[in-house]
């Protein structure tokens, strides 16, 4: 019995395989055919570059910890990283970039293609190419968007009238469909186990990928930094206005006690004696709170040379030479393998689907 069943499934193998041999030519001319269109698709996709960087963001945790956390990664423990609460860890940089202030910073990025033609923001040259690629986007939008195009005219386009663009808390269309951009241009990638970071930005022309990437790069960097001495800055800067406050009374009273001894050279009573006592109790007070005001701002500013993150930037961003998309010779061979699957799937199910019908129609 097993035999017989064996015997059946190697004759229904065979008859496949000799049906796939019979229609090879309409295979391979299905395969040309998704070749060529692989080719079209390859030579008409827009040229991309992308450049990046990787650094590692150095952060003040204690060597003996650090130590610990070598040890017991020997044994495959992973205890964490110990960092002080006012630190941002790496793996929420990917958060850090994805805010709405980040977004807006890197729009506002400065860009400088060449010396003679002045500095346009990222956001005027990502709108800029957008109204160039105007024909291109028009085509596009009635044709394969056509379904996207009448759904959206059937819900209508959003009011932005009733929001108020100068709060921080409003996103402008024109605005989203920017960071919508910006999302599919920039990446960041985090390495936990080895603590480096890989930030790259992909763009049509390699020198605004890269002056991009540089400034997106710098961007992140100053937003950790501004986190991590948030609360050292504001110390300084609290200490600074009470050390200029104090300030103003030690001249004050240094100047009112020069200008009494001044006005009574030849005046030795026991007014005069009482007097000088207490100008000069009252300016070493003084003094003696200014003095401290001036030591306390001198750590304050040592404190946040202390907190300011240092970043070790292991691969510098570079103009790169070589696209990275599209990858042509692999969209030729993949659409050559999809039209020889198809191929082969159209010859096997074209007489089961041929019989079908037939027996409906019966």
């Amino acid at each position: 019995m097993n035999n017989t069943e064996n015997s059946e499934d190697e004759i229904d193998l065979i008859a496949l395989l000799k049906s796939l041999w019979l229609s090879k030519k309409l295979i391979i001319k299905t395969a040309i055919a998704s070749s060529f269109l692989g080719v079209l698709v390859a030579l008409s996709s827009t040229v991309v570059f992308t450049a990046s960087s990787t650094f590692i963001p150095q952060t003040s945790q204690a060597g003996t910890s650090s130590s610990l956390s070598g040890v017991a990664s020997l044994v495959g423990i992973n205890l964490g990283s110990s960092s002080s609460g006012n630190e941002i860890p790496p793996s929420l940089y990917p958060q850090i970039i994805q805010s709405i202030p980040y977004k807006r910073a890197l729009l506002d990025l400065p860009i400088t293609v060449s010396s003679n033609k002045p500095s346009v923001s990222l956001k005027d040259y990502m709108l800029e190419k957008d109204s160039s690629m105007g024909f291109v986007g028009t085509v596009k939008k009635y044709t394969i968007m056509l379904p996207f195009t009448i759904l959206a005219a059937i819900k209508g386009e959003p009011n932005d009238s009733s929001v108020d663009f100068s709060s921080n808390m409003s996103v402008s269309l024109e605005e989203d469909d920017l960071f919508k951009n910006l999302e599919g241009m920039l990446s960041l990638g985090v390495n936990a186990k080895e603590g480096f970071v890989d930030l790259s930005f992909s763009a049509s022309d390699p020198l605004i990928s890269a002056i991009v990437a540089k400034g997106a790069q710098e961007i992140l960097q100053k937003s950790v930094i501004d986190y991590k001495i948030k609360s050292a800055s504001e110390l300084l800067t609290y200490n600074q206005k009470q050390l200029d406050l104090k300030k103003i009374e030690f001249d004050s009273l240094q100047n009112k006690l020069a200008l009494f001894k001044d006005s009574n050279l030849n005046i030795i009573d026991s007014r005069f004696e009482n007097r000088l006592n207490g100008l000069e109790a009252e300016f070493g007070i003084v003094n003696a709170v200014y003095q401290e005001l001036a030591k306390q701002l001198e750590q304050s500013k040592l404190q946040v040379s202390r907190n300011t993150p240092v970043f070790s930037v292991i691969k510098p961003v570079t103009i790169p030479n070589q696209r990275s998309a599209p990858q042509r010779s692999l969209l030729v061979v993949v659409y050559a393998f999809v039209g020889l699957i198809l191929g082969c799937g159209y010859v096997l199910i074209r007489k089961p689907v041929a019989e079908i019908l037939k027996e409906i129609r019966a």
